[in-house]
């Protein structure tokens, strides 16, 4: 029997990263001939650190000046076509608390009608840029008001439905008995109830294991532990580091069971460090896999990201998103007859959304974990081999609110 989880339990996978703020929307010629008031986007990430993900960064970018080339934002309401422009900030929260409300309370300053892709944990910021009425498009569900606030409008099931995803996987490959390894921390410690929620009995979690977030830190025996307790399936919720090690190093202890990832945990350059161990693993992502160039938007991306972009990107969930919340974002307001924050939020609500590297979703649409401002609860059940992480047959996506009814 499914059990299901409440909006307390599911307030966690949270993690902590001064700012560094810029203004670098139209980086070059591309929006330059537009004669129109540029658009200000924001995007807030989290600076070095053990969540850095500066792709986001860099696909925001290539998708803004793939926009301005192409003509830019074009107002219903008439007037001159107007270059989008991205405020961009960096928040390291490791060593200022307060950053990432910082790069909130700039990109509010500058009048942003949007802030997209963000990957903080920080409800501060959240519920700041609601008091400003200033939507947060494809923002990383991290923490509870990601999932709650009115003003928070994501792409993605993110953290909740993925992880509770990972068991459901693993059975679905055959697994009877999962073991959940994670991080040991507060939010680590809920990982197993998130991933108990979708397993087929309550029985079949078979233990937890925590391990240390320093990836420099000897895992031995902690791999020994778990291979000879034998589980069917390992759900493994880490960092990028500590992913890789531990795949590697349950592999050489002798581990043949199955290994289940989420997509925000691996990259093509942490698979090719992996090898052959790798092999097999179960990715378990929110889009489209970003190999799949068969997809027309996945194409789009990976020559979007080639053209327009800033140096080397791997094709992560982190990019993926961040791309496609700025299109999202670009094509929405083309829609509205006032080009604002308030406006742009008015016209998400509750409305039909189509970004062509996951299925098609309206927002205020129920999930079974409760959770308003979660739009969708469709994931891809991906696989790894020789290095790439492979999609589906067909490009499959799973419902797991109709998993959750048997």
């Amino acid at each position: 029997m499914r059990r299901f989880l409440s909006a307390a339990a599911i307030a966690a996978l949270a993690t902590a990263a001064a700012t560094a703020c810029s203004d670098s929307g139209s980086d070059a010629e591309y929006g330059k001939s537009l004669a129109g008031e540029p658009v200000n986007l924001s995007v807030i990430a989290s600076g070095p650190g053990p969540i850095y993900q500066p792709e986001l960064l860099k696909a925001a970018r290539a998708a803004v000046n793939a926009v301005n080339d192409a003509g830019g934002v074009k107002p219903a309401g008439g007037g001159e076509p107007r270059p989008l422009k991205l405020v961009d900030c960096e928040a390291s929260t490791v060593t200022d608390p307060n950053a990432a409300v910082k790069c909130a309370r700039e990109a509010i300053d500058k009048k942003v009608v949007a802030t997209v892709g963000k990957y903080v944990s920080s409800d501060a910021v959240v519920q700041a840029f609601e008091a400003a009425s200033i939507p947060l498009v494809g923002t990383q569900v991290q923490t509870e008001q990601d999932f709650v606030n009115p003003a928070s409008f994501p792409l993605e099931g993110g953290s909740p439905m993925l992880s509770a995803a990972t068991g459901a996987a693993l059975q679905d490959a055959g697994a009877k008995t999962v073991a959940v390894v994670t991080g040991d921390s507060p939010s680590g410690r809920l990982v197993p109830t998130y991933v108990k929620a979708l397993l087929a009995a309550p029985g079949d979690l078979k233990g937890a294991y925590y391990l240390p977030f320093d990836a420099s830190a000897d895992l031995t025996s902690h791999f020994s532990q778990i291979v000879g307790d034998k589980p069917d399936g390992v759900a493994l919720l880490a960092s990028t580091d500590v992913t890789s090690k531990t795949i590697v190093g349950l592999r050489q202890a002798g581990y043949k069971g199955k290994i289940a990832v989420v997509a925000t945990a691996v990259s093509e350059a942490s698979l090719a460090k992996m090898g052959d161990a790798a092999d097999g693993t179960l990715v378990i992502s929110d889009y489209d896999a970003a190999t799949n160039t068969a997809n027309p938007k996945i194409k789009q991306f990976r020559d979007e990201i080639e053209k327009y972009g800033d140096g080397e990107i791997e094709g992560t969930e982190f990019a993926l998103n961040a791309w496609a919340a700025v299109h999202f974002v670009a094509d929405r307001l083309g829609t509205t007859d006032e080009i604002s924050g308030s406006a742009l939020m008015a016209s998400l609500k509750g409305s039909k959304v189509s970004i062509g590297i996951a299925p098609d979703f309206t927002y205020g649409s129920p999930n079974f974990l409760k959770l308003p401002q979660l739009p969708r609860a469709t994931v891809q059940f991906q696989t790894v081999q020789g290095g790439k992480i492979n999609a589906p047959a067909g490009g499959k996506f799973t419902d797991l609110n109709e998993l959750a009814k048997k």
